[in-house]
């Protein structure tokens, strides 16, 4: 191997452990699925999204825990990230109202602490005092991990697979704001597999492995371009 396509080989690899990086809470623009990976999708799924929002610290518990005390309920949902608000935060924050009253009408939203007693762990609401606590977990009950968490209201695209006819794969293109699609900026285009498998778009360029008309396996070369 020549030095020229070592320092190629190097220089790739740098780009790639930076891009990878995660910086947390700060905004950041996130595009899904990574470069270079193959990735499958079926009929109607995104293929490329791209959208604004912040890596935060978060747990997911893996199923719904409730908990009734002093004529309120206090809930954690399954599947819902809690997440820091900033690094120095020792509290998870959902993105749902997690206490009701009794009556129906009268909502907390509480903190939420996630401890290791001696005795397994705790999930915990804390406001002036820990209360709803769910005791005797494990590790294993929760997903403890990095997430990005998308910004409310900020600007997205996607593109979805719409199936295949012959050698035509037809995809939807599509922006969003404020949380819907944006009717001038959904649209329909189409890649010819008998003149190329690359489909490019908005500044994105996929390669294609292999489609059906309701599954495709496809790599993306580059994403979104950041001022489309």
């Amino acid at each position: 191997m020549n030095r020229l396509s070592l320092l190629i080989i190097l220089a790739c690899l740098t780009t790639h452990l930076l891009a990878s990086e995660k910086t947390l809470y700060e905004e950041v623009i996130y595009n899904k699925p990574d470069i270079g990976s193959i990735t499958g999708v079926y009929l109607g799924d995104r293929m490329l999204s791209q959208q604004v929002g912040e890596w935060k610290e978060c747990i997911s518990p893996k199923k719904a825990f409730s908990k009734k005390q002093g004529g309120w309920t206090g809930t954690y949902k399954a599947d819902e990230p809690i997440c820091k608000r900033d690094l120095s935060d020792a509290f998870y924050w959902p993105n749902y109202i997690n206490s009701v009253s009794k009556n129906g009408i009268d909502t907390k939203l509480n903190s939420v602490r996630w401890k290791q007693e001696k005795k397994g762990y705790s999930l915990c609401q804390c406001e002036s005092r820990c209360v709803y606590c769910i005791k005797n977990l494990s590790a294993e009950d929760i997903v403890q991990n990095e997430t990005f968490i998308y910004k409310e209201n900020s600007f997205q695209q996607t593109i979805e697979y719409a199936g295949r006819s012959g050698d035509i794969l037809k995809l939807n293109y599509s922006e969003f704001s404020d949380g819907f699609a944006r009717q001038a900026f959904t649209r329909e285009f189409q890649v010819d597999l008998s003149e190329g498998n690359i489909a490019a778009y908005k500044g994105a360029i996929i390669e294609i492995v292999e489609a059906t008309n309701v599954q495709i396996k496809y790599k993306v070369i580059r994403n979104f371009a950041s001022d489309s």
